[in-house]
């Protein structure tokens, strides 16, 4: 896939991606949890990181810098480094879950406070996310866990192709094979088949290349051994 189709791609899931007023479960212990952490450090709750933190609590899909950009600008004149930068700050806080599941290292981020257990379906070429049901997983998982392991939340994500992605991906790894197929068939019969000698359909054709022959002949001649 080129990185034109997979950038368009990755802008129409941003638009799909809307703020819902009514979701913010876990939004009042999420802040006080950042308010906390920022007070033992020192630092201090501003307007940017009370927006950002509302607008991760309002989402129901996983997000990565570029989209919750787009998503709180609309609300606020913010630039991306700061969205990042919060990010990392709200992940340290354990108020966000950060994941790296792609090969280029980018990263994806799930609000952590008060919600249920999920699991993420991510394409690791276009970066499509899908929630899944974890209903069933989560009993096989706390009879693995130890007894004196407190689990604080459960998410899990899953890295593959998603159904597009791997239809173009088989496709283009096909045409590489008929491609090579190709190759190696000419380079065989050129090496293998001998020269076909030429027919002719007429007398005029013979003469003409006994001519051509001789005049080659003469003004080429070939080197004579001498006894």
């Amino acid at each position: 896939m080129k990185q034109e189709e997979i950038v368009q791609r990755r802008e129409r899931i941003i638009r799909k991606t809307v703020v819902k007023e009514e979701l913010g479960q876990g939004l009042q212990e999420a802040e006080a949890v950042l308010n906390a952490y920022l007070k033992e450090r020192g630092m201090n709750q501003t307007p940017e990181r009370s927006q950002i933190l509302w607008t991760i609590y309002h989402l129901d899909a996983p997000f990565d810098v570029d989209m919750l950009h787009e998503l709180v600008r609309e609300k606020i004149n913010i630039c991306r480094v700061t969205i990042h930068n919060n990010l990392t700050l709200f992940a340290d806080a354990g108020v966000i879950a950060r994941f790296q599941p792609f090969p280029n290292g980018s990263q994806f981020f799930v609000k952590s406070i008060s919600q249920p257990p999920r699991a993420y379906q991510v394409c690791s070429q276009c970066g499509a996310i899908k929630v899944l049901s974890m209903k069933e997983i989560v009993p096989l998982i706390a009879a693995q866990t130890q007894k004196s392991f407190h689990t604080s939340q459960y998410c899990l994500y899953v890295l593959g192709l998603c159904a597009k992605c791997f239809r173009e991906k088989r496709h283009e790894a096909q045409l590489h094979q008929q491609a090579v197929q190709q190759e190696r068939e000419k380079r065989a019969s050129a090496t293998k088949q001998p020269r076909r000698k030429k027919r002719y359909t007429s007398i005029k054709e013979v003469r003409r290349d006994q001519e051509l022959l001789a005049l080659k002949e003469k003004k080429f001649p070939k080197n004579k051994t001498t006894k």
